[in-house]
């Protein structure tokens, strides 16, 4: 019986669990608890000795990529399809200035969320938001929102750990949600179309899917040392982003721009071996890069994802125009998918 023994062996101690909490949200009897930022088992119970469930909850442990496209698009992903299979790719804005004044860039996904809250297509949404402490810090933290004053709190990037799959069990049982939206990196995306694959008891609940570009998640505590070396706190910050090769830090007074390539000791492991720099099996997939500022580059990918862009151009909840350069998307793809390959 492969259990959470292998699990810890297999995954977590060789630096490949994502903290996603998938298999803390999978637990049945909830043994798994979130313990210092990362998944534990305090104590082994009886029931554990007959159950696998944590271990085959964890995409990385059995991850079937094909038949899991297949599903979800009704064929694989082909290999000269670098940036994934999808149905359109378009640059866009929020017509929302509400939005716009929290959000990253264009308020794209904060303004998806907050047009399905209100037509009802879904009834809340599993996001990250910034922890509210005194010192200022910017360690995000997952969230079930229910109200678009919730979503849009929420708005904005946050670099660093989230397991957001945490919080499907909050939502589904404590919460009574029956039609969810997750927000997330590439690896939550896969964590979840996993979970959905394999018929996880709650994942039916889960009705939309949003995946966010990503070149590499940071640790926090290395990502906080390496600017309090440049002369920049935590505390200070107002905004983080990434463009152009950049990590980019803004605190009232002063931009600081640092090549990506002296940010790459930051990386949290499991990103090293990760191949997915646009979230390849979401409904929507959204991003900064391959659009000009202000804007975010939006990839439409299921026919579902298909149905609420259209709307949200039709009703005027967004303004659209040809993305400025999908080249820059496919390349970052590219170089993302060869460094994985090179370290596996």
């Amino acid at each position: 019986m492969l259990a959470y023994e292998e699990l810890e062996s297999e995954v977590i101690e060789k630096g490949l669990c994502t903290y996603c909490g998938a298999c803390v949200a999978s637990c049945p009897l909830q043994h798994l608890k979130w313990i210092d930022e990362r998944p534990k088992r305090p104590e082994k119970k009886a029931a554990c000795e007959d159950c696998g469930t944590c271990y085959h909850a964890c995409y990385q442990t059995e991850f079937e990529r094909g038949a899991i496209e297949q599903e979800i698009f009704g064929r694989c992903r082909k290999e000269d399809e670098d940036i994934g299979i999808y149905r359109r790719v378009i640059a866009a804005k929020s017509a929302d200035e509400r939005i716009l004044e929290k959000a990253q860039d264009g308020g794209v996904v904060t303004t998806i969320l907050v047009y399905m809250l209100e037509e009802k297509l879904i009834d809340g949404a599993i996001l990250t938001e910034r922890e509210e402490k005194s010192d200022g810090s910017w360690m995000p933290f997952p969230k079930v929102a229910k109200s678009k004053e919730e979503i849009i709190a929420a708005a904005g990037t946050k670099y660093g750990i989230s397991p957001i799959l945490l919080k499907v069990r909050t939502a589904v049982i404590d919460d009574v949600l029956d039609n969810i939206c997750i927000v997330g990196l590439p690896c939550h995306v896969q964590a979840m179309r996993h979970l959905q694959h394999i018929k996880f008891d709650l994942a039916p609940a889960i009705k939309f899917v949003i995946g966010l570009f990503c070149r590499g998640n940071f640790d926090y505590e290395q990502m906080s040392k390496g600017l309090k070396k440049r002369g920049v706190r935590m505390n200070e910050v107002e905004k983080i982003s990434i463009s152009r090769g950049f990590f980019n830090v803004y605190t009232r007074d002063t931009q600081l721009s640092i090549p990506l390539k002296e940010t790459e000791t930051w990386h949290s492991k499991h990103c090293l071996t990760c191949d997915d720099y646009s979230a390849e099996l979401a409904d929507i997939a959204v991003g900064s890069e391959g659009s000009k500022e202000g804007w975010s580059s939006v990839i439409i990918r299921t026919e579902k994802g298909e149905e609420v862009l259209s709307e949200l151009e039709s009703k005027g909840y967004i303004r659209t125009k040809e993305i400025d350069s999908l080249d820059y998307i496919k390349e970052n793809a590219i170089r993302k998918r060869k460094k994985a390959e090179i370290r596996i």
